[in-house]
């Protein structure tokens, strides 16, 4: 798992939530110094995660600055790193007003529990709640957009890259995004997936069923000579972008893939990693491109985590974190290798996220 819980914390956090429920405002001052026995050591790029936050990590900045062998940009941004941990570490206090029966709020004790920061969290049931049901749908307060919506701006900039038509193939679910991709690309083809055999589904799509038709047609003129055939999928587009239901990509791709070959340039929505449970999952999504960031992958070949879904809220929550921390320590912008995405905070605005499109592989999940 990627955050483990220890026995201790478990039942201090079910106290915690119990006794909220009878007072309506309860301070707890929950410094994890107290509980941390030794330092975690982590690589200079490993405190780009903003993850935890210890003394030594300066040091391992300023021993890649000293080291000189940063380019004229990563230099900049080591220096910037500095000067943002410098400004967290220095601050004595942190203070957090949660709701005490909010659907993250053992998430969030663990997180705080992890950042390694003298963290006050105030329990008042009056607090409005700022994180919203759905952690990768909705906009999380201080963010510019959801995930949802930043995967398409990812997605858009992919088909953007060329003039060839694009066939969209959606669930009834997501029929609302398809209005968020490229309003101007009159190239944009979509058909809704109203059928529960893949096979058929896919040859339709792709002109397979039409060619073969064709075939037979050709065949019954002469039905004494023997021809050769080979269907070939429609031309008139090249890149398939993929917005369904979770469980049906595991069917979807593969047909696809099936009746079209290398033909195509797949192209996956986000949803397509709500029920991977196990990193070789992913291997159904093989060459095709897929909004999941570095920071994921790495922790994929470890074999890290219980389930990209959940995964990908807890990046959440600790982004959100992040931002409330990085604001309280009078921080002006930072870059951050998050869970979810490339962060980029700034004091005067919301934090943008950039999620990178990675072609699914072998490689990329095994190390």
């Amino acid at each position: 798992m990627v955050f483990k819980k220890n026995k201790y914390l478990t039942r201090l956090t079910a106290l915690i939530i119990l006794a909220s429920c009878s007072i309506t405002s309860k301070n707890l001052n929950l410094n994890s110094a107290k509980f941390t026995k030794e330092n975690i050591s982590k690589d200079f790029l490993e405190i780009y995660d903003y993850q935890s936050y210890f003394d030594d990590d300066l040091e391992k900045i300023q021993a890649a600055i000293d080291e000189e062998v940063l380019d004229s940009r990563k230099l900049n941004d080591a220096k910037i790193l500095k000067r943002n941990y410098q400004k967290i570490l220095k601050k004595k206090n942190y203070s957090l007003r949660l709701k005490p029966n909010h659907k993250y709020s053992n998430e969030i004790i663990e997180l705080i529990y992890k950042l390694n920061l003298p963290i006050s969290i105030v329990w008042d049931e009056k607090k409005q709640i700022i994180l919203p049901k759905n952690l990768l749908s909705q906009k999380v307060n201080g963010f510019c957009s959801s995930i949802y919506d930043d995967a398409i701006l990812s997605i858009n900039e992919e088909i953007n890259k060329n003039s060839n038509s694009v066939l969209i193939i959606y669930s009834e679910k997501y029929k609302p995004m398809i209005e968020n991709l490229e309003q101007g690309n009159k190239n944009l083809l979509s058909i809704k997936y109203a059928s529960t055999n893949f096979q058929e589904f896919s040859a339709k799509t792709l002109g397979i069923e039409l060619s073969e038709k064709r075939f037979n047609k050709i065949a019954n003129l002469n039905p004494n000579q023997k021809l050769n055939f080979s269907p070939r999928p429609r031309s008139d587009f090249k890149q398939i972008i993929i917005m369904l239901n979770p469980q049906e990509y595991k069917s979807m791709i593969p047909a696809l893939r099936y009746h079209g070959g290398n033909n195509f340039k797949y192209l996956n929505f986000i949803s397509s990693l709500e029920e991977i449970s196990a990193p070789f999952q992913l291997l159904d999504y093989e060459d095709s491109l897929t909004p999941i960031s570095t920071y994921l992958t790495s922790k994929i070949k470890n074999d890290e985590f219980v389930s990209l879904e959940k995964f990908l809220e807890l990046g959440v929550l600790h982004e959100w974190l992040t931002v409330q921390i990085l604001k309280q320590a009078g921080v002006q912008s930072a870059k951050i290798n998050g869970v979810t995405g490339s962060i980029f905070y700034q004091s005067d605005s919301c934090t943008k996220r950039i999620i990178p499109l990675q072609k699914i592989s072998a490689n990329l999940i095994s190390s």
